[in-house]
Formats: structure tokens, sequence, C-alpha cells
């Protein structure tokens, strides 16, 4: 096997670095938005804009390469094919010069550079050397070469590559691009590079496993073996001569945005700062692999939840509402934080909205949508909205009620260790929100099944927590606990949606995965709680 790669919007992202030259030359405002081709297009349809779209590609390439960014999932796919001594090759076809370039950047030497500081000739996980670029003039030239590198397969961003006459045909010709209209003609199509990962390496081998671990500053560890995932991250124990380690693979940024290991790692350096100790410790970080390692908690889930439990989580909650750094700690918001009832109104609108995209095709789904979840949505909207006190309803909240909140919090992400503490674990959606997201969402989950009780003990004990300091937090709450209900079932139903299958069975990679099983599964999810919420607003 050999492989063959493109360079430009292949390896190297230039996603907003081209809206950025564009707004600095004053061709676009700070309102555009769009994609490249858009931007290409418009640009394209001015006065000379042919020229100046070439132009602009010469900034982007030369001047401003230094901030162009490694494509998640690359440099995986690098380390791979070290660790099974298969040869690659980087054949671009690249001028030495850019278009209407009066500085004469040389774009070639940019790239070289660019490389070098990404790590791509870094020898301890790379299988790639400065030789073993090439830099072709004519786009002829470039087949030309990726024939003579014996090439069996070939990935790249513009399908006139794989459509030029005299393109090998022995070589598998891949085409990094979300256009799925171009798979024809023996062309395979990905968007994203966990996918190529996959089709051409397959899984993770123990050594690959071994060197993201190096990476992470654990030298030669004894082994590193895949425990229990979470449901968008793969985790794997660590374990040297003296300690152990969980080592999490966050999901592909190309399928999920948000910065997860960012938001994780400074999270628990917070906490702890804080002086928060049941709580993983963060050892180090790799921005390249998107991973993170942490303290080892040896212990077990908790399958049986009782009221311990629950005052356990009651006590962690006053923690947390304890810590008032607001202005002296630089957190950013949590993940799909609601500080206001038309926030929360927005977000169960706009997952409705990609649920109703795909229900043509899913008729079990169109059907529960139509007939009982719209319905029950109207309903509720009419009933509770009304009742969400005035200072939260239409604006958000303001700084002084909100906590530091896990967002994705409850039993299902602890730990009980062997000294008979509760470890809560997962925060990579952390940050400041409403302490009415956290009670209601515990009060949801559906990890969790808490008996009626425990749930209502647990809201009783946080309305109890937050009386004296938010006079308005029990009527927010009463307001807001069927909303986000609502909210739940169609977070349960994510798994009808590509997008979010494909990153969740990304996590799941060595666990077999069967996505009609899994919709049926969720989709009943989905119908007992809306049956749970009947019973709750009647």
């Amino acid at each position: 096997m050999v492989i063959g790669l493109d360079f430009d919007n292949t390896i190297a992202s230039y996603k907003s670095l081209f809206q950025e030259v564009c707004l600095d030359i004053d061709l676009i405002d700070e309102t555009w938005n769009g994609t490249k081709k858009e931007l290409r297009e418009l640009i394209r349809q001015t006065p000379n804009g042919e020229k100046t779209w070439m132009r602009i590609q010469g900034k982007v390439y030369g001047e401003f390469m230094h901030r162009a960014d490694l494509i998640y999932g690359v440099a995986i796919f690098l380390i791979k094919c070290k660790t099974r001594n298969i040869p690659v090759y980087i054949v671009s076809h690249k001028t030495k010069y850019g278009h209407f370039d009066e500085k004469k950047i040389p774009l070639r030497e940019e790239a070289l550079n660019w490389m070098d500081k990404k790590n791509l000739f870094n020898k301890e996980y790379s299988p790639i050397n400065k030789e073993d670029v090439f830099f072709t003039s004519s786009r002829e030239e470039k087949v030309e070469k990726i024939d003579k590198l014996g090439c069996t397969y070939f990935i790249d961003d513009l399908i006139e590559v794989f459509e030029e006459p005299k393109f090998p045909k022995d070589v598998d010709k891949i085409l990094f691009s979300s256009d799925k209209e171009n798979q024809k003609n023996g062309l395979k199509v990905f968007d994203n590079w966990t996918d190529i990962n996959e089709f051409i390496l397959d899984g993770y081998s123990n050594k690959d496993l071994i060197s993201f671990a190096n990476l992470l500053g654990i030298r030669n560890p004894k082994s590193v073996t895949p425990v229990e995932g979470r449901g968008n991250s793969q985790v794997y124990k660590v374990r040297t001569s003296n300690k152990e380690y969980a080592m999490k693979l966050y999901p592909d940024t190309s399928l999920d945005s948000r910065p997860r290991l960012e938001t994780e790692f400074r999270a628990l350096e917070f906490l702890q700062s804080k002086g928060v100790k049941n709580i993983p410790k963060p050892e180090a970080k790799n921005l390249i692999l998107n991973a993170g390692l942490y303290s080892w908690i040896d212990g077990n889930k908790i399958s049986n939840i009782s009221l311990k439990e629950i005052l356990e989580c009651v006590s962690f909650v006053k923690k947390l509402k304890d810590i008032k750094t607001l202005d002296s700690h630089d957190l950013n918001y949590a993940s799909e934080a609601c500080l206001s009832g038309k926030t929360l109104i927005n977000q169960i609108n706009m997952r409705l909205e990609k649920l109703d995209l795909v229900s043509k095709s899913e008729p079990a789904l169109e059907e529960f949508l139509n007939k009982f979840f719209s319905p029950l949505l109207d309903q509720i909207k009419k009933e509770f909205l009304p009742l969400w006190p005035l200072n939260s309803l239409d604006k958000d909240l303001e700084k002084e009620y909100l906590i530091p909140s896990p967002s994705d919090f409850g039993i299902h992400n602890t730990i009980r260790d062997k000294e008979n503490n509760i470890i809560f674990i997962d925060f990579d959606y952390f940050g400041w929100d409403d302490p009415v997201k956290l009670a209601s969402d515990f009060y949801w989950h559906p990890a969790m099944n808490l008996k009626i009780e425990l749930k209502e003990f647990w809201l009783s004990s946080l309305k109890d927590m937050f009386k004296d300091t938010d006079s308005f937090f029990e009527n927010r709450l009463n307001a807001a606990i069927p909303l986000y209900a609502l909210r739940w079932i169609l977070i349960i139903l994510n798994e009808f949606i590509p997008k979010d299958q494909k990153r969740r069975q990304h996590a799941k990679s060595s666990q077999e995965y069967n996505w009609e099983q899994i919709k049926h599964f969720q989709l009943n999810k989905a119908i007992d709680l809306t049956s749970s919420l009947k019973k709750y607003i009647t």
C-alpha cells in the first residue's frame, strides 16, 4: 500500500481564512456569512472577479499560510500509517508564486514551513519526510507524479484531478468533499478524515494507541486498553509500571465543532483550583489528536440510585453555587446554555426543524412528531410559558444568578471509587448556566430513570438551596421543567440525524453498531418520556 495526499483543502484547512482576507480588503463586510464556494462565486461575479479571486488565493496560500489549520484526523491518519509502515507522499499542484502577488512570496516554501510547524515531518509519529513532498506546476504533471510514485490510494478535494485523462486507473480515488453527488465512477467520497481512516486503515491498533499515549507524555506504557466509552468519546485505560490514567479521544471536530477537550480540561483545572476534589485530575492534552489524559478512577458505575446518591449530587451543586468568581475567571457559557425562556423555545424549535428534515424518509419518526410531539409542544407553550418570570422570559438571566454547570449532570456521569466516594466525570459541556437547566435536565435525564420520590426530593432540595439568592428560581423552574422534557425528547431522537449518528458510531468504533435497531430503540425511549411528561402536566 502506498498513499498519496493532496495538500490545500485536504490537509490544510482555509475554512475561515478566505473570509478573513476578503474582509481585510473590504470585499465583504462583517455581516457576510457563507461557504468558501459561495464566497468564490460572489467574488467572481464582480468586475475582474476571476483575477481578484486568484489574487486572494495567492494571499491565503502565501502571506497568510501560517494561519491555516491542520484538518482534524490527518495527524491520526499519519500515526496509523507510521505504525503500519505505509509510505505516504504529498503531491500538490502549486505554483512557485501567487498570481498577481507583488510581494513574490514563495508558496511552496511557505507550505513546507507550515508542514514543519504542524509536525508533519516529526519522525516520532509521521512517515513523511520533506523529500516525500512534491509540488507540480500543472494538473497533468501532478497526475504523472502520482503514477510514478506507485500510489494505491490518492486523496484529493478536487474531482478534476481524478477526471484527468491520464489519472492511473489502478489507484483508488478518494474525494474529500461534502458533495455526495460526486460519488460516481468508482469515486469514494468522504467529508471527514475519521471516515477516511476507517475506510483505509480500519480501527486503532495497539501500536496506534501507544503512540497516542506517547504524544500525551506517557512513554512506553505497559498497556492501553479500551473501556466502555461515553456517548461521544472513546476512553482507554493507560497503565504504566506505577500508575494508571484515562485517555479520552474526543469527537471529530468536523462532526462536532464544540471544543470539548479544551472545555473539559479547563473545567477540571478550574474546579480543582476552587477546592473541588471529587473529580478527575487533568494530566495532559494534545490538541492535534483532540485527546486528553486524566487520572484513572478505580471504581464502578452506580447501578442502584438511592437517596444517598441524590444527596451527594445536591452537595456537589452546592459547591458549584458557592463558586462566586464570575468577574475574576474567564469561563465560557455552558454548551447550549439556556439563559431565558426565549432561548429554550428557540433550542426546541431548532432541534425539531433538524428532525423534520429527516422525518420524510422515516415514517415512524414523522408520525410521532406530527401526531404526538407537535401538539404537546403547542399545549405546553400555551400553558407554561406564561408562568415564566418576566425578568428572564425574553432577555438573558443576570450573571449573578448563574452557576458553573457541567450541563450533562447526573449519576450516569459518576463513579463510586474504592473509598466509597462519588466521583463526578464528563465536563466537556461545562460553563456558566442557569441552575434551572441543571435541575430540569437532572430530573428528566433518560440515562438515570429516577423514581418519582427521588425526583421530587431533588427538586425540593434545589428550591431550598436557591430560595434566598434567587427569588424567581422556583417560578422559573416550574415553568421550565415541562419544556426541558420536550427538549430531552428531541435529544433522544438525535440518532435519526446522520451527522449525529456518525459521531456516536465513531465513539463506539470497537462495538457493533446497528443504526436501524438504535433508531427504533431511541424512538421508543422518546415515546416513554412523552408518556411521563403527559402524566406530569395533568
